[in-house]
């Protein structure tokens, strides 16, 4: 082992001695293009390109919201900006810090079903929600709680103490509620929501305390004015 040490440190020497030769003898530039670049390019340049990854991913693991509840509104129309302020206001304070950074974020990704110019990407968009054990709380239009809250990743909404709809007991009825009423009154004609409930702790992937938070956002969505 001190024989191989001995050896690495007479070869780094030779190196140095041989580096400062060149650049002494032909100049920096010559040695950079002659030396350098012939011998350690390709791994300067892969050694540089592996720190900018890590650079790049540490900036975004820092500057990565820390969210304390994932909501989805999803309808076969656009909602207003006021609307979805007005929500955010209501289910924010009774969501509380839920992971315990002193702050209280809302994730409410809203999804215009009806828009036919990203109608691919926003169905695709739900999709992706739907596998994603963060969103636990659901408002959908009578159309899509009708086709998606039947599904094995909702349950009766009856266990979390509130009233289930007659023809499914996944989705409760909340059209009648002020603040969602005022998301769907810009609609012609008649327009119906109803909100379902995912706990994905019954597959051994979700968080219990996301769970609560849906409850309790879905409590204070019903209180509201």
């Amino acid at each position: 082992m001190k024989n191989n040490q001995k050896w690495d440190n007479s070869m780094s020497r030779e190196i140095r001695k041989g580096m400062i030769k060149a650049i002494k003898e032909h100049g920096l530039k010559y040695w950079f293009k002659e030396v350098f670049w012939p011998h350690y390019g390709k791994l300067s340049i892969a050694l540089l390109a592996a720190l900018i990854v890590v650079v790049l991913l540490t900036v975004e693991a820092v500057n990565k919201p820390r969210y304390d509840f994932h909501m989805v509104i999803a309808m076969d129309s656009a909602v207003t900006y006021s609307v979805t302020e007005e929500l955010r206001d209501v289910i924010t304070p009774a969501v509380g810090d839920v992971n315990g950074d002193g702050k209280i974020m809302i994730d409410m990704q809203i999804i215009d079903l009806g828009d036919q110019e990203n109608l691919e990407a926003n169905h695709q968009r739900l999709q992706l929600v739907f596998a994603q054990s963060e969103y636990t709380l659901y408002i959908m239009d009578d159309m899509y709680s009708a086709t998606y809250c039947n599904r094995e990743y909702f349950d009766p909404i009856a266990n979390y103490g509130f009233t289930p709809d007659e023809d499914e007991d996944r989705r409760m009825n909340v059209s009648d509620v002020p603040v969602l009423w005022r998301m769907g009154q810009h609609i012609p004609g008649e327009q119906e929501f109803y909100a379902c409930i995912c706990d994905w702790t019954v597959d051994g992937k979700g968080d219990k305390k996301l769970t609560d938070a849906a409850v309790r956002a879905l409590n204070a969505i019903l209180e509201a004015e």
